[in-house]
């Protein structure tokens, strides 16, 4: 199976302009979700998952309403705050089925054993790390060779997803840099898990760099990063 996993597009936080942490995209997040869209509707898509979080929401409605499809809601996708553990503050996320009443195209995952709690803005960093292993888990499992699902979530559960799939036991992880709307793809494919591409931009072209991102509008990489690695 192939997952795509996708970072939300730029919200309104990534250019500064709020400090709620469930807001909603910028105008040109909303640009980079059309472009993502467009590419995607060709990748014969089974699923779509989705973090419970607004931004990840909106960057996934327009490929599900294209194809038809509900976006599968996960808590393991949920945002990591990075927050001393004890130093707490709310997320603004609301229970799953208010979600699923606002956004008619989404809907509790059907598969998803467990109750639907979202991870607290103090998490430890092993409890990240024990809930993307648990997703990886569930997809390789879930769905066979051939078939392709789309993952929208936030840097954080996309990179240590990656580590997961590459790895059979938690370590040191990886640095990744994954920027607004990039597409990373993992495969599993008879038992071997593999990595196909990081980080991708390129359905970007055409549109403005985002001043968080790793590249400037030339496509050329700045040397400095201007946002964190994950």
């Amino acid at each position: 199976m192939l997952a795509y996993l996708v970072r939300h597009a730029e919200s309104l936080s990534n250019i500064r302009q709020t400090d709620r942490l469930n807001e909603g995209l910028s105008d040109l997040g909303k640009r980079q979700i059309d472009a993502l869209t467009d590419r995607l509707s060709a990748a014969n898509v089974a699923a779509i998952y989705s973090s419970p979080f607004e931004r990840c929401i909106a960057s996934a409605t327009p490929l599900a309403t294209r194809l038809s499809l509900p976006i599968r809601i996960r808590p393991e996708l949920c945002e990591f705050h990075q927050l001393p553990e004890g130093s707490e503050r709310s997320h603004e996320l609301e229970t799953i089925e208010v979600i699923a009443s606002r956004h008619s195209i989404a809907r509790p995952c059907e598969d998803y054993n467990g109750q639907f709690l979202w991870a607290p803005t103090d998490e430890p960093f092993d409890r990240l790390l024990a809930r993307t292993r648990r997703f990886q888990a569930y997809l390789k499992e879930r769905w066979s060779d051939g078939k392709s699902v789309a993952v929208f979530s936030h840097g954080s559960p996309i990179a240590r997803l990656i580590d997961a799939w590459l790895t059979d036991v938690a370590g040191p992880s990886f640095r990744f840099i994954i920027d607004n709307a990039a597409v990373s793809a993992v495969r599993h494919h008879a038992g071997v898990s593999s990595l196909v591409c990081l980080n991708d931009v390129s359905h970007l072209s055409g549109l403005p760099a985002p001043k968080a991102g790793n590249y400037s509008d030339d496509r050329t990489i700045k040397a400095v990063p201007p946002s964190a690695y994950w």
